[in-house]
């Protein structure tokens, strides 16, 4: 079920301000290889009324479960996102507003996959690097030799 927040609210004058925390759910994604589980997430919505519009802060902070690249371990991120716009009409794709209501569970669905990262480490586990000789050249260039006047 989505959480929609009202961003306009009736005999509300410019300069007006009012906030909402809201706890609410999030579906599991697949992204990257992975699975990713949304433990909990909540945020919080600061809405000021202008002349023509309203400004939103929108803040999110949501626990993903996922597994470690290295040793697939569940891993736990916790991530932080958010927008602060102008809205100047009832609607906003990006920010997911419709009808003067921000969606905050389609707000999140969206925001999630640009905040997860590419690959995730448990925490004490590091990507492995190859370990390269500085000076030795790649076999494929090795062709190239007689080319160039200094050589490789």
């Amino acid at each position: 079920m989505d959480t929609l927040i009202p961003l306009k609210r009736p005999g509300a004058q410019v300069g007006d301000y009012y906030e909402v925390e809201a706890k609410f759910v999030v579906e599991p994604f697949d992204l990257y290889g992975r699975h990713h589980e949304v433990a909990e997430a909540r945020a919080h919505v600061g809405v000021t009324r202008v002349s023509e519009g309203v400004h939103l802060d929108v803040s999110v902070v949501a626990t993903v479960q996922t597994t470690c690249d290295r040793t697939l371990e569940p891993v736990e991120l916790n991530l932080e996102f958010g927008d602060s716009e102008y809205l100047r009409g009832a609607r906003n794709r990006e920010l997911s507003v419709e009808d003067w209501a921000l969606d905050l569970t389609r707000y999140t669905r969206r925001a999630l996959p640009t905040e997860v990262p590419m690959q995730v480490f448990a925490p004490g586990t590091e990507p492995i690097q190859p370990v390269k000789d500085e000076d030795e050249i790649d076999p494929r260039w090795r062709g190239l030799n007689d080319l160039f006047a200094s050589g490789f």
